[in-house]
């Protein structure tokens, strides 16, 4: 019974009464005498809470083993597991599982696919972390396993780098940071190469940067993506042959062509030509034949003018230019480009000298363009250009099969009528396209995005209500 005002009062009342004819060493002994008894009874409380508790537990731990979870199969549980680790979160969440109870651990330690996400190795990290990650890995064996690094900013914790070398067979990619202020330590990338990578499939390097002239070599049997930034002078020798996608920034075009004659299977390129000045001429004897090359990534920031005349692509679909200060390379595009006649996707980026007579060359040259994008540094998105996209019934238009285009410009030269004008000319709703007797010669726009600090007025607005504005964003 929990005391309360009234019951504190029927007390009173009551003791009044019994011991009203009583002397004060009579009543001392009553206190004496109800204290005891609280004693007493707090003791009997205490046991019956006691036994209480336990069995609660008992009830507990019964309901636990007949519960549905515990009569899981362990591969089913794991599945479990494996669906509530975000990719994010991975490590926390695995902890956080294997954590709950000695069953759960059990599992979560003997399923090496909880234990398999994308690790981020900090090889500078001063505490004494070397054990907690040799149990990580340990519990990721023998699956292959994804690794990337922290930048390297100070002393590297031998204990860590020993552990990620006895990893490293089983990793299936090692990526270093490739931030412009980072650079990957070559002592350690001689290490890599040195181990037995079998199940390596990609490898970034990061920025390498290096006056010993000892060639660095490394045996990947399965090695697919390769990236580097190659500041240095130790020469990486790797299976190009094997690869299907490379990432490679270089300070000599001639370094460039020498490596890219040699990687007979790319699919995908990203190439940088860092600016040196003076830039080394590049040798006539290096040609360069893509069979398979579908996507290509151009970024010069020093002279380009006959780099293109080495490359042949008869089957590249994405062309990706970007000319950080340099002169627009009409000649040398374009026949390129004529080389390359089933490129569908063309992007222009930071060439200030880029003119809306050479943007419609680029696209005329390449008449299975679909789509466009254009990061406009200088004037070319004028008037003059805009015209030359606006469909009109009988006239033969320009990049006939154009359905997706995207501009991001940071100065607007143009006139919004013209614009919108020519946006409209390439669209029709479902009824108008329906009611033709014959299709367009162009298809109407699946998506035209212009990126610009410029409000367009109600005009045009108005001009384009009819498109929706998940086609259509600015």
């Amino acid at each position: 019974m929990v005391l309360t005002p009234a019951t504190v009062r029927a007390a009173v009342l009551e003791q009044t009464e019994r011991t009203k004819h009583c002397s004060k060493a009579e009543i001392e002994r009553f206190i004496g005498d109800s204290e005891l008894k609280i004693v007493s009874l707090d003791s009997q409380i205490n046991a019956l809470v006691e036994l209480r508790d336990s069995q609660r537990a008992c009830v507990l731990a019964l309901k636990s083993i007949i519960a549905p979870v515990r009569t899981l199969p362990a591969e089913l549980l794991a599945g479990i597991f494996e669906l509530t680790i975000g990719d994010d979160t991975h490590v926390q969440d695995a902890y956080r599982v294997s954590h709950v109870c000695s069953h759960w651990r059990q599992v979560a330690h003997s399923t090496p696919q909880l234990w398999t996400r994308p690790l981020m190795v900090d090889l500078c990290e001063e505490k004494d972390v070397a054990d907690g990650l040799k149990a990580w890995l340990a519990r990721s064996f023998p699956l292959p396993l994804p690794i990337s690094f922290a930048p390297v900013t100070t002393t590297m914790n031998p204990a860590i780098v020993e552990e990620v070398l006895t990893a490293a067979p089983r990793a299936s990619s090692l990526l270093f940071p490739t931030a412009s202020e980072y650079e990957t330590p070559v002592s350690l990338v001689r290490r890599l190469a040195q181990a037995k990578l079998d199940s390596v499939e990609e490898i970034c390097l990061g920025i390498v940067n290096e006056t010993d002239h000892t060639p660095i070599t490394f045996t990947v049997p399965r090695l697919r993506k390769f990236s580097i930034v190659n500041l240095g002078e130790p020469p990486i020798i790797i299976p190009w042959s094997q690869l299907t996608e490379l990432t490679y920034r270089c300070g000599s075009s001639n370094v460039v062509l020498e490596v890219l004659s040699q990687c007979t299977n790319l699919i995908s390129a990203s190439i940088t030509i860092l600016g040196r000045s003076p830039l080394p001429e590049i040798r006539r004897d290096i040609s360069v034949r893509f069979s398979h090359l579908r996507r290509l990534y151009l970024r010069f920031m020093a002279d380009p003018t006959s780099f293109f005349d080495h490359l042949l692509t008869p089957v590249l679909q994405e062309l990706r230019l970007e000319l950080e200060g340099m002169h627009w390379i009409h000649t040398h595009l374009t026949a390129f480009q004529l080389r390359a006649p089933n490129i569908t996707r063309l992007e222009f980026s930071f060439s200030r000298s880029l003119t809306s007579d050479d943007l419609v060359t680029a696209i005329r040259t390449s008449p299975s363009l679909t789509h466009l994008r254009l990061t406009c540094g200088g004037d070319c998105f004028d008037d003059a250009f805009i015209r030359t996209l606006h469909y009109k019934d009988g006239v033969a238009p320009l990049a006939p099969r154009l359905h997706d285009l995207v501009v991001w410009s940071d100065t607007v030269n143009f006139t919004e009528d013209v614009l919108a004008g020519m946006i409209a000319s390439r669209w029709w709703t479902d009824t108008e396209l329906a009611s033709l007797v014959a299709p367009p010669a162009v298809p109407r726009w699946t998506h035209v995005e212009l990126d610009m600090e410029y409000h367009f007025g109600p005009q045009f607005d108005d001009i384009l209500k009819h498109i929706p504005s998940d086609v259509l964003r600015y």
